[in-house]
């Protein structure tokens, strides 16, 4: 059933103060001359909807902010935006008491978790499943997302827009978009059916993907893989063979290693033995060499005397000229004792005898540990080269017959790859063509259970075609709906075929038509609400003009603010603001009917 939405207040401040408008009516008409602000009401409707405004530079420049008071579905909520500063933030405020809820992106932003208002507005209406259905999303990411925006197209006729041809969808839809969004307000088509055409539009593009894939591939390959397969069995049988022989050969060498592991640490150990007889020799060495310089020493000083020491280990002085008398010491200029110098010589003599006995002793020892090596190490020899040189050799050409079958085996894998890719791909395909036929198979039983609604579409043509013969336009131009393109058209092809004035009049109530039907039928889901702007200005102002002007309003009012039924006046929620320079010639019974806004030059909307 037709959704309700319904602007109730809407409140602006300014430069000059605050003005507050009342729309609570179901049929507001705003009329005022060029530049009081009658687009700029419309403007500021949108704009606290979260939807981009090209602000006209007065209103852009005194407004402050806009705050909309709506009922959607029953629920009353408030909408608050500023335009001097944080311009992406809608404010959700609370009906009664105007306090924020919650503050709402008026875009998508990526690295925010806050929700978007026109996400929230269709959630409100219902539309929320409708128009972004989570599974066709995950598939087509943000192609199969209708937003907000491209819904409220369809509630706003602008100025630029009531004079167009095509473009009378609005800015805001493609003609995809525009197609998908009156077929799903019309219950043309629904969420299900969205979710089965996504899921095929992604399987035709990956089928075409995998196809031209193998096409690719298959351009490239040549020989069988019938033929490489068992090539390359082949080879990893070669592989195992040669591996297997060369583990058996390791495993003999580690055996001849272990059995050779004796002789290396009778190797070890003579080579630690003769090590340490080389530093006793060494150190003989050095022992004898002192013995032999102090005995030396003592020798020269009984025959020669005391020599002068310089300098002095104290203090460094110079004492090469100090007169030193005979016999005495260099040092303390003591008299020394012949028998005390005899003695010590003659100990000196003891130990450096007793140190060419040990050195002599050690030398001995040392080629003892030499010859033990010697012996230890032609052993060792003896046995690397009887048993294990051989099976080192062994081992190191059947590693290399095994690199060799390794390095073939891998080449033959890499030719087989394209051809196992080639196979993989041609699974993928006939899974995806299976896929597809059943999607397909789907879509033909949605749209069988849907075909009952292709009345819904003649229905509404038919609705469309007797308001414009109820308008009665001049010439009778022959408008109709293209089933194509869902828009309106003439007897002649598109609208630039027809006049200025009659284009209009037939966009008008092309518009007027999807709210009337709706709230004749109460069968769409379209919201009841339209703002179209300047409809008199765009016909003209001839005589002729003024009365079709006339009868476009007549109409508003008989087909939308009152639809009767068997006699009966009965009404369902809707609103309809018209915004335009004056109001033509009605009767009194119809202008009772309109809330009326007159705005002038002393006062405008934006104070």
């Amino acid at each position: 059933m037709a959704r309700d939405f319904f602007c109730e207040r809407l409140v602006l401040t300014s430069d000059g103060g605050m003005r507050e408008i009342d729309l609570a009516h179901p049929v507001v008409c705003v009329v005022g001359p060029i530049d009081t602000g009658k687009t700029t009401l419309a403007d500021c409707i949108k704009y606290a909807l979260g939807l981009p405004v090209a602000w006209r530079e007065v209103p852009g420049e005194r407004l402050q902010t806009v705050t909309l008071f709506v009922r959607i579905e029953g629920m009353r909520i408030g909408l608050r935006r500023s335009l001097v500063r944080d311009v992406s933030d809608v404010e959700l405020l609370d009906s009664n008491g105007g306090s924020v809820e919650e503050i709402l992106d008026a875009e998508p932003k990526l690295d925010s978790d806050r929700r978007v208002v026109g996400e929230v507005l269709l959630d409100l209406l219902g539309l929320g499943e409708m128009f972004a259905p989570p599974s066709a999303v995950a598939l087509l990411g943000a192609g199969a997302r209708l937003t907000f925006e491209q819904l409220y197209a369809m509630c706003y006729l602008t100025q630029d827009v009531v004079d167009g041809t095509e473009s009378v969808r609005g800015k805001a839809n493609t003609a995809q978009s525009y197609r998908t969004v009156v077929e799903l307000l019309l219950g043309l088509t629904d969420g299900p059916m969205r979710v089965l055409t996504a899921r095929r539009d992604e399987l035709s593009r990956t089928l075409t993907d995998l196809r031209r894939r193998t096409e690719t591939i298959s351009a490239f390959l040549t020989g069988s893989a019938a033929d490489l397969e068992t090539e390359l069995a082949r080879s990893h049988e070669e592989e195992r063979a040669a591996l297997q022989r060369l583990e058996e050969f390791k495993g003999r060498m580690r055996a001849a290693t272990a059995h050779a592991d004796p002789l290396r640490r009778r190797v070890l150990e003579t080579e630690q033995v003769l090590e340490r007889c080389r530093r006793a020799v060494a150190e003989g060495e050095h022992t004898l060499g002192r013995r032999q310089q102090q005995v030396q020493q003592l020798i020269d000083q009984r025959a020669h005397g005391p020599q002068p020491c310089s300098p002095c280990p104290v203090c460094r002085a110079d004492l090469t000229m100090r007169p030193v008398p005979e016999g005495d010491c260099p040092l303390c200029l003591s008299a020394l004792d012949p028998a005390v110098l005899a003695q010590v010589l003659h100990a000196a003599q003891d130990a450096l005898a007793a140190a060419e006995r040990q050195l002599t002793e050690q030398v001995k020892a040392h080629s003892e540990a030499q010859t033990a090596w010697e012996q230890a190490r032609i052993e060792l020899d003896a046995r690397t080269r009887e048993e294990i040189s051989p099976l080192a050799a062994q081992i190191e050409g059947l590693a290399a017959a095994h690199a060799t079958a390794r390095t073939r085996t891998t080449l033959l894998g890499r030719q087989l790859e394209p051809h196992r890719r080639l196979a993989e791909l041609y699974r993928s395909v006939q899974t995806c063509e299976d896929e597809l036929k059943g999607v397909r198979e789907e879509i033909r039983t949605r749209k069988n259970l849907l075909a009952h609604r292709r009345t819904t579409l003649g229905e509404f043509e038919e609705h469309f075609t007797e308001l414009v013969g109820s308008v009665g336009l001049p010439g009778d131009p022959g408008a109709r709906l293209n089933h194509t393109s869902l828009l309106p058209q003439v007897r002649a092809g598109n609208l630039t075929k027809v006049g200025h004035g009659v284009r209009c009049a037939i966009n008008v109530v092309y518009r007027m038509a999807f709210l009337s039907y709706a709230l004749v039928t109460g069968a769409t889901d379209l919201p009841s609400f339209l703002v179209i702007d300047s409809p008199r200005k765009n016909v003209g102002y001839g005589d002729d003009d003024q009365e079709l002007v006339g009868r476009l309003y007549t109409h508003f009012l008989d087909h939308i603010a009152g639809v009767r039924s068997g006699g009966a006046l009965r009404t369902r929620p809707h609103q309809i603001i018209i915004v335009d320079n004056d109001l033509p010639q009605l009767p009194k019974r119809l202008l009772d009917q309109m809330h009326v806004i007159e705005l002038s030059r002393d006062n405008p909307l934006v104070p």
